[in-house]
């Protein structure tokens, strides 16, 4: 009699903790595949965002980042993966214009939402059936940089670099075509420049370039890591701060104090906190009340020496 009440105390205490476990348990599980290496501080600050929203609406959230940035061959492998597992909701970014359209498109008819983070295609929803693009306008962004950029630029006719770290990515190309626009409506001569993802390759490059090049009088960055790069560059070649003005994108913690040393003018924050933020807030309000996706620019904030202090906490918090 004894050995039948344990048992069905044990069955009792299984079954209630069994409803206790669903009872808590997380509605809804959503995954954020990207491009953005393992090591890249900006995409911990992406991270912060996703994992912030999460918990304040309660749901599963996991992001996946390659270990070698920009592994595109990994991202869409991951992708296929993840859809095979029929989350509740899917974010990923679309850093090449043709390469994730089928792998969206077949999400989205499997009844998976679909939202795009960071980077978008270049004809948006043309393109594949992605249900909405949080980032920033990256081709007015790049615009954007080169207008402001303009009063750091010497009278007379200039020159400049643009430093493109992912040729033939849509993040590079796009903020590239903005610089371009803006540099062509002023009369001024560029040339784009392949610097890679890779800090002592952009240095050895840049280093080369402004050498051979002495009639370059500004760099402009389509990233965050060349505007670091070069500012290196320069300090070697005993260039004094502001004597090359560099515009750059990003707020890397180097990049920052590049800033505070004068030798970076200014960079574009993206707030890619809100690129993590705000896809888990939209699936949520998917799933639960039906609601439509909606497109948020994320990446107009200008940041130069007056306002650099104020961000470099955030930045550091993983908030900017």
């Amino acid at each position: 009699m004894k050995g039948s009440r344990k048992l069905l105390l044990l069955f009792l205490c299984t079954v209630l903790l069994s409803l206790g476990a669903q009872a808590f348990a997380a509605p809804y599980h959503f995954v954020f595949v990207c491009h953005g290496g393992e090591e890249n501080t900006f995409w911990a600050t992406v991270y912060s965002g996703m994992r912030d929203a999460a918990k304040l609406y309660g749901v599963d959230a996991v992001m996946y980042r390659p270990k070698t940035e920009g592994d595109l061959s990994w991202q869409l492998a991951t992708l296929q993966a993840a859809i095979a597992q029929k989350p509740d909701g899917i974010i990923t970014t679309i850093p090449h214009p043709t390469m994730f359209n089928d792998v969206i498109n077949k999400a989205v008819a499997m009844g998976i939402p679909v939202i795009c983070s960071n980077t978008d295609a270049p004809d948006g929803p043309k393109a594949n059936a992605r249900m909405a693009y949080i980032g920033q306008d990256l081709e007015v962004a790049g615009y954007n940089l080169a207008v402001a950029m303009g009063k750091y630029f010497p009278k007379g006719k200039n020159h400049v670099l643009i430093g493109v770290e992912g040729p033939g990515l849509v993040w590079a190309e796009s903020r590239a075509h903005g610089i371009i626009r803006h540099l062509t409506e002023i009369g001024a001569t560029y040339e784009k420049l392949d610097i890679t993802l890779q800090a002592d390759v952009e240095q050895s490059r840049m280093a080369a370039y402004l050498k051979a090049h002495p009639e370059t009088t500004a760099v402009l960055d389509v990233g965050g890591l060349g505007g670091t790069a070069v500012t290196q560059v320069m300090k070697d070649m005993g260039k004094k701060p502001g004597e090359i003005p560099v515009g750059s994108f990003d707020l890397l913690p180097a990049l920052l104090q590049n800033i505070k040393e004068g030798y970076v003018q200014i960079t574009v924050d993206q707030q890619p906190y809100l690129q993590g933020y705000i896809p888990i807030m939209q699936l949520y309000l998917m799933k639960k009340y039906g609601f439509s996706a909606w497109d948020v620019n994320t990446g107009n904030a200008l940041v130069d020496k007056n306002g650099v202090d104020q961000v470099v906490q955030l930045s550091r918090d993983r908030i900017r």
